[in-house]
Formats: C-alpha cells, sequence, structure tokens
C-alpha cells in the first residue's frame, strides 16, 4: 500500500517513489532528509499497486529491484512503468533512477542495456568525471565515492550523444550519466538508497548470496556511505523548482 514519509503541507514539495520489490525497500535516510527539507515522500509498491496517476507530484524516484530490465514477464508492472518513465521524461521534471530504475530512464533516452563485463557485487569505488564534479547532484561528494552494487545488466557504452557520463568504475563503465541539458533527470548505477547494514540482512532472508565479506565491507563503510547518500539526495531535492 502507498504511503506518505511525512505528513502534507499543501506548499510542500512532493516525491514519487517507485518501489520494485519487498526487499529493495527506501532506507531511512529518505525519510531524515525529507523531514528536514519539508517534502512529501510518497512510496508506492508497484507490485501491488498503480503509479498511473503522478502528475500532482514534483519528482520522481525509481529504486532498485530484484529483476532485470527486460523481464517483463517476471515482473509485469514494468510494461506499464516503462510507459510511465517516459512520460514523466516529456514532462522535463527531476527523475533520479538507482540500478533498475537508473536503466529505466537510460532506455527511455536511447541507451541500450545488457549484460556487464562482470556480476558487481558489494562495495567499489566510483570515480566521478569532470562533467560529474560539476554536475549538482554530486556536490560535497568525494571522489572515489563508495558505491554499493548488485547487478549484473548495465547501460552500455558509447551513450547516445543526448546522455552525459558522471561516474564510471572498474565494474562499469556507465556508473551515473544524466540527460544532456537535463542535469535534473539522472541515474546511478548503485543501490546506495538502502539502510547499511541492516538490509543485507533482509536480502539474506530472500536468497541473495550476501558474503561474509561484503557484510564486513559494509559494515565499515556504513557511515560514509550514508553520509554521502544524504547530500546526494539533499542535491537532488533542490533541483525541484
Amino acid at each position: 500500500m502507498a504511503r506518505d514519509y511525512c505528513a502534507e503541507n499543501p506548499m510542500s514539495k512532493k516525491i514519487l517513489i517507485l518501489q520494485h520489490s519487498e526487499w529493495h525497500s527506501p532506507g531511512p535516510v529518505f525519510a531524515k532528509v525529507a523531514k528536514e527539507a519539508g517534502v512529501v515522500l510518497r512510496v508506492v509498491p508497484l507490485w501491488s499497486e498503480s503509479a498511473a496517476d503522478f502528475a500532482d507530484f514534483d519528482a520522481l524516484i525509481l529504486l532498485g529491484g530484484d529483476c532485470e530490465f527486460h523481464q517483463v514477464d517476471r515482473c509485469s508492472f514494468l510494461s506499464e512503468e516503462k510507459r510511465l518513465v517516459r512520460a514523466w521524461m516529456n514532462l522535463n521534471k527531476p527523475c533520479l533512477g538507482f540500478n533498475l530504475g537508473y536503466q529505466l530512464i537510460a532506455d527511455a533516452a536511447g541507451a541500450t542495456i545488457g549484460p556487464g563485463h562482470v556480476l558487481s557485487r558489494g562495495v567499489i569505488d566510483g570515480h566521478i568525471t569532470h562533467d560529474g564534479r560539476e554536475h549538482p547532484l554530486f556536490q560535497g561528494i568525494r571522489t572515489p565515492c563508495k558505491l554499493f552494487k548488485w547487478h549484473g545488466q548495465v547501460v552500455q557504452s558509447p551513450l547516445p550523444r543526448n546522455m552525459v557520463l558522471l561516474a564510471t568504475s572498474r565494474d562499469c563503465m556507465v556508473e551515473a550519466c544524466c540527460l544532456e541539458g537535463r542535469p535534473h533527470i539522472i541515474g546511478l548505477q548503485c543501490d546506495n538508497y538502502i539502510d547499511f547494514p541492516g538490509d543485507l540482512d533482509v536480502w539474506l532472508q530472500h536468497g541473495q548470496p550476501v558474503g561474509q565479506d561484503i557484510i564486513e565491507d559494509v559494515r565499515g563503510l556504513a557511515a560514509e556511505m550514508t553520509a554521502d547518500f544524504s547530500v546526494l539526495l539533499r542535491n537532488f531535492i533542490a533541483l525541484i523548482k
């Protein structure tokens, strides 16, 4: 069932968050930053509810999920969501996607989605490009930054001319990008929005092969990744007009 993260104020900015699976939920940073910024977050679980009515929202956030970009037969809501993302981008309103959500944005922009050269799982270093360092989303975030990765599909390089590379890594050439001339439409291949390290227990319960080495890495880096994500989310909210 859809839920709001904070009490609604008629003057508040409203952000729609699309959740793709029960165990890919938005972490507590969302609620904390939303309260500080005075925005309303509406979380819609797509496996049980439609997100077709989005006209009243000022921004859209797309989370990761437990299905691949092309698995419409497994996650039937993907067909509707792909249409929604295209319609949203035509409105030219702020949009931020993570992992699967990022791939939906990139597909709508004309990029190719396919298997990466490695199965990327765990924490790696993400390197912010020159364009990324100038982008408002990454202001106040150091490079390299820590990215929590859990994917096999990637946005393929080279990118279409209408997309700008913002971050890269050894595992994935296109870790983050935005649309040319539309810096408020952004995608990141990571899952840094989750609750570190608590959500990894939930992932284990859902059969994800989270090894002890990954758990220890996340525990040691949780404070840094949470702080960076807080900055990133504040920067995104600042892009909402």
